[in-house]
């Protein structure tokens, strides 16, 4: 466990948190809003409880995690780009924020109803930046059917990037199988047992409810290789208990729920866990945004799954400006580097703006400030070679200056972030460039990248999942709906 996290959770706090989890779990239960989902959760040793509540027992929650695969990998149409997915500290990758019914203007706040094209532009740029590494459905177009909007959102998604493309937000079970079969064609089924095309989240409703939808996906996953990201949204005061250390074990005790039953129904069912707990405003009872008690609960969520074997998707920048100024950029910034202390398999945010807004620019920035941040979190050699005595002899005893030497080259190149995004120089150069902030620079990168033709997929892909399109609507009974293909290129249009 990294040290840092562990001055500001330590083991004994972590391990305090994982037996209250299962306490919570044995005696309060969580109230299941389905029958088939009752029926597995007794056949897998709970215990029915009072008001539909399932008692579930340690030694059920033990055996359901013994069941999660260690490791696996999220594909990506370019191998090079699949994500692997492990509880053990390493390598930290991003994905965007998501579903947001809006699009914000970064400067003024006002947002508009967003589209299925500032859905494809909004990939488009993701796929150009270094991150998110994946990419989710960062809008919730208001311009295609409602139930058919994942599977919109998924086929421009699809075609602007060769990224792993995660979690189109689902609402209902039925809308699983077209996914599974969308993510399958991309993926070209040449896959290995512990390769997954697609990851989808379910969110328990805090406090400690599995409800109708989450439980009819869960089961329905039984019959698709899907990864199942477990994703409560708790918030402290509202919906979990005031204390951090309550509500982060509650939060786990909801994510160990949904372990339970993924892994009754589906044993071996690769699962990770979300965290989503965050403090509320203590008259309006809303998200409190940019609050350090958010990035201190992502730390003692990634470290209690670790503890438990999952891997941790956490919150990564959040603020509670509206528009991207400076309280936007600082309390991100901090934000991030804190939640980043774990070294979650994930952080969320990319993108983020409002609580129900995104903007472009966002995605710019913010590929900058999780660069920043993961350089600021590297370890630095401290090896002969990089403790530099002899470069040291040899600028000083030389003449030679730090700058002509190799060592000076060689470590400029490899330990110092080169900013993409911002400003590097003097106040008479600045002047000169006519530049006015790091938002208008972003407005400019944003149009540059949206000018580029995305990378595509085949004809006969694209022809396979428009027909899954088509074919899901008829079968619902819907008697029209966009042309799938006409969306399509008017969404990819350069």
């Amino acid at each position: 466990m990294d040290q840092p996290a562990s001055v500001l959770w330590p083991d004994e706090a972590i391990e305090a948190m994982r037996r209250a989890s299962r306490e919570i779990l044995a005696q309060v239960g969580v109230r299941v809003d389905s029958p088939r989902a009752a029926e597995a959760l007794t056949a897998a040793g709970c215990a029915p409880g009072a008001a539909g509540r399932a008692l579930v027992p340690a030694a059920v929650v033990e055996a359901a995690l013994a069941l999660v695969p260690s490791e696996f990998t999220l594909l990506a149409r370019d191998p090079s780009r699949s994500v692997p997915v492990s509880a053990a500290p390493g390598e930290t990758f991003v994905h965007n924020s998501g579903e947001d019914p809006n699009v914000a203007d970064p400067l003024s706040g006002r947002s508009r109803p967003s589209t299925i094209r500032d859905q494809a532009l909004a990939a488009r740029v993701m796929h150009r930046l270094r991150y998110p590494q994946t990419i989710n459905s960062l809008f919730w177009p208001s311009d295609v059917p409602p139930d058919l909007q994942p599977l919109y959102s998924y086929l421009v998604l699809a075609f602007e990037t060769d990224k792993h493309v995660s979690s189109p937000c689902a609402d209902y079970a039925w809308q699983l199988a077209p996914l599974a079969a969308m993510a399958e064609a991309v993926a070209g089924g040449a896959r290995d047992r512990l390769q997954f095309a697609l990851d989808l989240s379910f969110s328990p409703i805090s406090p400690l409810q599995l409800g109708a939808e989450v439980c009819d996906g869960l089961l329905e996953t039984a019959t698709h290789d899907i990864v199942v990201e477990i994703l409560p949204c708790p918030m402290g005061a509202t919906t979990a208990p005031a204390s951090l250390a309550g509500a982060i074990a509650q939060q786990h005790a909801e994510v160990l729920a949904g372990v339970v039953l993924t892994q009754a129904v589906r044993p071996g069912a690769p699962t990770f866990a979300g965290a989503r707990l965050g403090p509320s405003h203590p008259r309006s009872g809303e998200f409190l945004g940019g609050a350090p008690e958010a990035a201190l609960a992502s730390l003692g969520a990634t470290q209690l799954a670790r503890r438990d074997g999952l891997a941790c998707d956490c919150y990564g920048p959040t603020s509670g400006a509206v528009v991207l100024d400076m309280q936007a950029g600082f309390e991100q910034g901090l934000s991030l580097m804190l939640s980043s202390l774990a070294r979650p398999r994930f952080l969320s945010g990319c993108g983020t703006m409002q609580a129900t807004a995104s903007c472009l620019e966002a995605l710019v920035i913010h590929d900058q400030l999780f660069a920043h941040a993961f350089n600021g979190l590297a370890a630095r050699g401290w090896d002969d070679e990089a403790l530099g005595v002899a470069a040291v002899a040899e600028a000083v005893l030389g003449g030679k200056g730090f700058l002509s030497l190799k060592h000076t080259r060689r470590h400029l190149r490899r330990d110092v972030e080169q900013p993409v995004t911002g400003f590097r120089g003097g106040i008479d150069e600045w002047l000169a460039t006519g530049r006015t902030s790091v938002v208008e620079e972003a407005r400019a990168r944003v149009e540059q990248l949206c000018a580029i033709a995305p990378p595509g997929l085949p004809d006969d892909v694209v022809a396979e999942l428009c027909g899954i399109v088509s074919a899901t609507a008829a079968a619902r009974g819907l008697n029209e709906w966009p042309d799938p293909r006409r969306v399509l290129d008017e969404a990819s249009a350069v």
